[in-house]
């Protein structure tokens, strides 16, 4: 199994946070790393997303959410060869809102495809300023 992790203290209220990554008519607005979306980001939902890495790869994922607090999403082919899981974790913390963002891969060709999985750091980092820079120009309270 391999695993990343990128957090941030962001100022922004959580409510604002948790739009700015929900927002699927605005996730190819800005630096989210998605050329396109279909679908919606929900409880029990399925969403296809075309990123702008990865050759402009299309990926089905299954969404998991805890409204306001965690929301994950889960890929891999069937027969779990490969999972990979993408967790968005909010907490709030003195009016700010803490943003943990991780990536797993499990699965018996995790390992053999784990060259793969080389910019995920760099590209988990780039999503979570992304991120804070987006909810700190929504959030004018600060």
């Amino acid at each position: 199994m391999e695993y990343f992790e990128s957090v941030a203290m962001i100022s922004a209220r959580t409510s604002i946070v948790w739009d700015v990554i929900t927002d699927t008519g605005n996730l190819t607005v800005w630096e989210s790393g998605i050329a396109a979306i279909h679908g919606e980001l929900r409880d029990g939902g399925t969403v296809r997303i075309k990123t702008t890495d990865n050759g402009g790869r299309t990926v089905r994922l299954r969404v998991r959410q805890i409204p306001g607090e965690a929301m994950t999403l889960t890929s891999g082919p069937p027969l779990g060869l490969r999972k990979r899981i993408r967790t968005f974790t909010l907490a709030p913390r003195d009016g700010r809102t803490r943003l943990t963002v991780t990536e797993e891969y499990s699965g018996p060709l995790a390992r053999l495809l784990r060259a793969s999985n080389a910019g995920t750091a760099r590209n988990l980092d780039e999503l979570v300023g992304a991120v804070t820079k987006r909810a700190e120009l929504l959030d004018r309270s600060f």
